[in-house]
């Protein structure tokens, strides 16, 4: 095993870091939206039950809940918009790579080419490209930080009481309605029975 990783092999792994963070990212936000389903059935059953105390916990943590799933999409947003930038900065790279090779190239040609000064162009335009990666780690990290700490303080602005309340009716009159067409179904189940068995006497 080699004691130095090259340039290629680094760009593998952050890739494949980048690839598990995104999918941690997403599995979160799946669980968050199983949780608030739950959240909103038990909200339905403790206002059936006219239990205002259970029905206001339960509201409490259905908006965490919501608060924290807005988050993370966020933060999915935002890691997807920074592994974009970082792509674009290693097709800068490349093509400054590939722009030493052809002056190289060109040089050994013609001779007419200030080697130095290219290779130090092209050296300067890779360093400049590599910060910009640094830099782009460095506002993910803070933009995270920033993130977990707006939790307290503006949860109101992301997920008000009305939408809680607005998700918890939505999810009794869908089941009232899905009750009702089982009703109808049955019924007229019933009434075809009756028609054939009528005909049939016939």
């Amino acid at each position: 095993m080699s004691l130095f990783k090259s340039s290629e092999e680094r760009r593998m792994e952050r890739d494949m870091e980048i690839r598990k963070g995104l999918s941690r990212i997403k599995k979160q936000i799946r669980t968050f939206e199983k949780e608030e389903g739950e959240f909103i059935k038990k909200a339905k059953r403790a206002r059936q039950l006219g239990d205002e105390t259970m029905l206001k916990v339960i509201k409490a943590n259905l908006k965490r809940t919501a608060y924290s799933r807005r988050m993370m999409e966020r933060q999915l947003l935002n890691l997807e918009v920074f592994k974009q930038l970082k792509g674009q900065a290693e097709a800068q790279a490349d093509f400054a790579r590939s722009l030493e090779t052809v002056s190289e190239a060109i040089a050994e040609s013609y001779g007419s080419v200030n080697l130095a000064q290219v290779h130090k162009n092209v050296e300067k335009a890779v360093s400049q490209s590599e910060s910009m990666q640094q830099m782009m780690e460095i506002m993910m990290e803070q933009t995270n930080d920033s993130m977990g700490n707006m939790e307290g303080a503006q949860s109101d602005d992301l997920v008000t009481d009305a939408e809680i309340d607005q998700l918890i009716d939505e999810q009794i009159v869908a089941e009232e309605t899905e009750s009702m067409d089982e009703k109808v179904d049955s019924r007229l189940d019933a009434l075809r029975d009756r028609f054939e068995r009528n005909r049939a006497k016939e």
